[in-house]
């Protein structure tokens, strides 16, 4: 993908994203129904011409989690009905994610970093515990651990790479895991001002940083030819 056409996706994400949000606070439901999914859609084409471009095991694992998103993002536009369902697509997101953090670099990339994030993420499961019902304790504990696995190892690779992509991703991945904090903390903590902008926008962001952190297949040639 060009620079060209990745900003022409990107200005159509965004679009995308807007009319999500006027969607929700106007409302207007079926202005969700329809551009929430082509926001992600839109992203998974980045990545996809990403895949197409090098052919990386590293691209293939982003379509992967991204496609999961798409289903994760459907799902929990009816949260009331699929919330584990929606959950657990997005466990495999990131799962997905995480594999693709492991093509170039091993696992935990930085030992500390990982600790840091599952210490962040076992204190913030800690305050949401009493007051999620009790059915979501398990699978809860299990997002956030892997979760926080996947972030770490994203903060981790570009500790260990420093190049520009693995920080796209490694900032991809933080956002996403705040995003998914927020969502927690409104869901089952106490409601946020402007949750919906607080949650999709560093969503959003986060995952586009994601499906633009593979590098095209002329510049993956110069980055190994550098190593």
């Amino acid at each position: 993908m060009t620079a060209r056409t990745l900003v022409l996706f990107t200005l159509a994400v965004v679009l995308a994203v807007i009319l999500t949000l006027i969607g929700y606070y106007w409302p207007i439901v079926w202005l969700v129904y329809i551009f929430k999914p082509i926001a992600t859609v839109l992203l998974s084409l980045i990545a996809i011409s990403s895949w197409i471009s090098n052919r990386s095991a590293y691209a293939q694992w982003i379509v992967v989690g991204l496609v999961f998103s798409l289903l994760g993002d459907v799902l929990l536009m009816w949260p009331n009905h699929y919330f584990l369902a929606g959950l657990a697509a997005f466990l495999v997101t990131h799962v997905a994610y995480l594999v693709s953090f492991t093509r170039d670099c091993k696992f935990p990339a930085r030992l500390l970093i990982w600790f840091a994030y599952v210490v962040a993420a076992i204190a913030c499961y800690a305050l949401l515990l009493p007051t999620l019902p009790r059915g979501l304790w398990i699978p809860v504990a299990a997002y956030a651990a892997l979760l926080s696995t996947m972030a770490s190892q994203a903060m981790g690779r570009f500790l260990a790479t420093e190049t520009s992509y693995a920080r796209r991703a490694a900032l991809g991945a933080l956002l996403f895991l705040l995003s998914d904090l927020l969502l927690a903390f409104d869901r089952f903590r106490s409601p946020l001002l402007w949750s919906t902008v607080l949650i999709l926008v560093p969503y959003y962001i986060g995952q586009w940083l994601i499906a633009s952190s593979a590098p095209c297949a002329r510049r993956l040639v110069q980055a190994q030819g550098q190593m």
